[in-house]
């Protein structure tokens, strides 16, 4: 039930004029105040429920009624017993850009009564989708953790338990560079083979905390046992606080075939001095 990222994105640049399917009346308006989402999951199967939902898409008795930043407060020129069908909205990529329907949130559908110039309120909850595969989780609990440490690495990649640098729980990952060991890159022990075609999705989640630039990418290991590292994305530094991304790693799986991947994460010393580099990630996940 995975949905094409592209429609979405489209439909999205349409959606964020503020446009909506209603034809338009003179009347007093009922109106729809919508806080925010609450992620729920069941944490040992699905791990953390800590999201960044940044929009609402809005869908009325069927209908695209529109997309808001969360928090937000629409109108509604109908009355009286309405469906509503809301879905979760991300920046892909964390680019204001690129915002899509999550397609791995499930949707949520709930019925109001509205009445003209009265406002009400909906807090709506949700889950993942029941059929998507959670691929790879580490959430750096155990002592020993799923990433290891590359042989082209000036220091080691390790694990915190300082509650200053995790961000929930008691331990995350830490990598540090400086002027004496100014490169580290951490890959994920295992390979994975991830689905490719038929337009599946393939995002990685994280929290993350960090002063200085750090790569995330994917080392291919084609079939003729070739590695080729491809650094995907680039994240600035968070100014002191843990942010939440969501990867999507769709365009650099689809079309491949005999290909196995592993999650590769890298930084280079980029302070001044003897300033340490330090970045903390926390909940990764693997999704398709």
């Amino acid at each position: 039930m995975m949905k094409k990222l592209l429609p979405l994105f489209l439909l999205s640049l349409w959606l964020l004029s503020g446009c909506n399917m209603y034809q338009k009346d003179s009347g007093v308006p009922a109106y729809v105040y919508i806080e925010g989402f609450e992620l729920s999951t069941n944490y040992a199967e699905q791990g953390t429920n800590s999201s960044n939902i940044r929009d609402v898409w809005v869908f009325v008795d069927g209908n695209v009624q529109g997309v808001y930043p969360l928090p937000c407060r629409f109108p509604i020129l109908h009355e009286g017993a309405i469906t509503f069908r809301l879905s979760a909205g991300i920046l892909v990529n964390g680019i204001s850009a690129t915002r899509a329907i999550y397609p791995f949130y499930a949707q949520y559908d709930t019925t109001l009564t509205l009445v003209r110039g009265r406002t009400d309120t909906i807090r709506p909850r949700v889950v993942y989708n029941s059929q998507i595969n959670f691929g790879w989780m580490e959430d750096f609990e155990s002592q020993g953790f799923s990433i290891r440490t590359a042989t082209v690495s000036d220091t080691p990649v390790s694990r915190t338990t300082n509650p200053a640098e995790v961000f929930e729980g008691v331990s995350a990952m830490a990598m540090r560079v400086d002027q004496r060991a100014p490169f580290i890159r951490g890959e994920t022990n295992q390979s994975f083979t991830i689905p490719g075609g038929g337009g599946r999705a393939v995002f990685l989640e994280l929290n993350y905390k960090n002063n200085q630039i750090f790569d995330v990418g994917l080392q291919f290991i084609e079939p003729d046992g070739q590695f080729i590292d491809q650094p995907i994305y680039t994240l600035a530094p968070s100014n002191g606080e843990w942010r939440k991304q969501y990867m999507n790693f769709t365009p650099y799986i689809q079309g491949r075939s005999g290909v196995r991947y592993r999650i590769i994460f890298e930084a280079r010393h980029a302070l001044g001095g003897n300033q340490p580099g330090e970045v903390f990630i926390d909940n990764l996940k693997l999704i398709w």
